[in-house]
């Protein structure tokens, strides 16, 4: 008898979804790089690092470790050190395009406290953070580690990037700065700088688990890459007002602001700021904010307890408790709160969505006198079609 095609049965049941990223994973670190260059008086280039493929990379982790020895001057820190040691950071695609940075060492900190990466975010508060001045024998030694972040948000994975290929690879720029921006005294011989660079990230998936139901291959809306840009406006004391250059038409998650004075005190910026600061997204005023119910803001959402700002950092450095305070004249604003309490726990719902043309406005009246820096570090985000739904999650 001749063999007949049968029809699929009626009703049968669709094949399972896949499994959400994460499933199919394993959390890895790997050792990438390790060098160590000598300070000078002047700037000094690590070597050009490239970055080993791993699957899927979350981030960076890099251990600075300043050794000084046979000290015998009265060490002092400048303001923003130990994080002004970094005169540069930057992150390049495979095409040479800058992701991260570049940005000078005190940004990254700042960024790392308030960009919602990490339950403590602030390198202050890590048990590896260590500063040494004085006219001991070690006096201008340090230890930090910071991190520079690529996925967005950890519960599931968004923003993690494809890092397989062995022909073309990602790159790390880094540039110790000069003791004089390190220093108000500096040792009396210069110090050490050894960095090591560790991989954050996830290993492939298998294509199915143990009973095999298949999971999925790459993170929601791969693809999708989040930026840390910096940009920098003079403006004058008395009434000012600047738009936001970085990020416009795409969706913003954090702003930070920085104030400093001609000089470069970031204290004197403090004691000069607006009070309030009118933020506008075109037609939209965001907030008209004080600066003390700003700050009250921060705490309440960054945990910041510690009164005294900049403590454990510049002249601070031996302040005890020395985390959990604020930057001077450093005013985040984040998008990141939707989902929790915490800056960070977020379903991507309350991103500031811009558009091309349209401004995104800071103004108030700056106090003091003679010209200011407002910095401002813009982290935005670049979905697949630049298409905000993309971002959002259910859950």
């Amino acid at each position: 008898m001749a063999a007949t095609n049968q029809a699929p049965a009626k009703n049968a049941p669709p094949p399972p979804p896949p499994q959400v990223f994460r499933v199919g994973t394993y959390a890895t670190e790997y050792n990438d790089q390790d060098a160590t260059v000598t300070m000078t008086t002047g700037q000094v280039n690590y070597p050009n690092f490239t970055i080993g493929s791993n699957g899927w990379l979350r981030g960076l982790y890099f251990l600075f470790e300043c050794v000084t020895s046979s000290n015998a001057a009265t060490t002092v820190f400048k303001a923003d050190a130990p994080f002004s040691a970094i005169a540069k950071i930057a992150f390049l695609d495979v095409g040479g395009r800058e992701i991260f940075g570049p940005l000078g060492g005190f940004d990254w900190a700042t960024l790392m406290a308030f960009g919602g990466y990490h339950n403590i975010g602030d390198p202050r508060s890590d048990l590896a953070y260590s500063v040494t001045a004085g006219s001991g024998g070690t006096g201008g030694s340090f230890t930090m580690v910071m991190y520079l972040p690529l996925e967005i948000v950890g519960r599931d994975a968004l923003g993690d990037i494809e890092n397989k290929s062995t022909s073309s690879s990602f790159r790390v720029v880094v540039v110790l700065d000069a003791s004089t921006n390190i220093y108000t005294t500096a040792p009396t011989t210069l110090g050490t700088v050894r960095l090591r660079i560790v991989e954050d990230g996830y290993t492939e998936p298998e294509a199915a688990d143990a009973q095999g139901r298949p999971l999925s291959q790459a993170p929601p809306a791969v693809g999708t890459v989040q930026y840390w840009t910096s940009e920098p406006a003079s403006l004058n004391a008395g009434a000012a007002k600047y738009n936001v250059q970085n990020g416009i038409s795409y969706s913003i998650r954090n702003l930070i602001f920085k104030l400093s004075d001609n000089t470069g005190s970031r204290a004197q910026g403090d004691a000069d700021w607006p009070d309030p600061v009118t933020l506008s997204y075109g037609k939209i005023q965001l907030f008209q904010r004080y600066q003390k119910i700003w700050n009250s803001r921060q705490g309440k959402a960054f945990g910041l307890t510690n009164t005294t700002a900049d403590s454990g950092i510049g002249a601070l450095v031996a302040t005890s408790p020395a985390t959990l305070s604020r930057f001077n004249g450093v005013y985040p604003v984040w998008f990141t709160g939707d989902f929790d309490l915490a800056p960070g726990a977020e379903l991507r719902n309350g991103y500031l969505v811009t558009k091309s043309g349209t401004a995104l406005t800071w103004a108030g009246t700056i106090n003091g006198s003679g010209t200011h820096t407002l910095n401002v570090l813009s982290n935005y985000i670049v979905s697949p079609g630049n298409d905000p739904a993309r971002l959002r999650a259910s859950r």
